[in-house]
């Protein structure tokens, strides 16, 4: 797939925020800490405006076995909501075990306890879309 996409991992407190340009890099973004849905979506809406962003690729949280967990539906909500807002397509991406991979690599690279923590939301939001970039046009368009 081609284009700039805005990359999501979200959370009920945090949102982990990350851009891919043109030829394919990611690039992690300061995580949105959660206020109000609006404030949210405004904020995340200036995100791709500012990218020039042709869509938004939010990580899917499925159970292990594949089902949908309460909050993949959340998710779900949150990424029709951010379509009607911003205009913009939204996909879906597995992202299942990305926080944890994320830690794993923080941890093996010694990083600080602060930092990581400061980092992880948006880290896991780079490997969710890149994990979608990789896969072509095999996204899931969710809303």
């Amino acid at each position: 797939m081609t284009g700039t996409y805005v990359g999501l991992d979200f959370g009920r407190k945090r949102i982990g925020v990350a851009v891919s340009t043109a030829l394919g890099t990611v690039h992690p973004r300061p995580r949105l800490d959660r206020t109000t849905e609006e404030a949210d979506l405004s904020a995340l809406k200036a995100v791709a405006e500012e990218a020039g962003a042709d869509a938004f690729v939010v990580g899917l949280p499925h159970h292990m076995d594949g089902r949908t967990s309460g909050m993949e539906q959340e998710a779900r909500a949150f990424a029709a909501e951010l379509a009607r807002t911003s205009g913009l397509p939204v996909y879906g991406s597995d992202e299942r075990l990305t926080t944890e991979a994320v830690e794993t690599v923080f941890r093996n690279r010694q990083v600080h306890w602060r930092k990581a923590k400061e980092r992880r939301d948006s880290a896991a939001a780079c490997m969710v879309l890149q994990d979608f970039l990789h896969a072509g046009e095999k996204g899931e368009r969710i809303a």
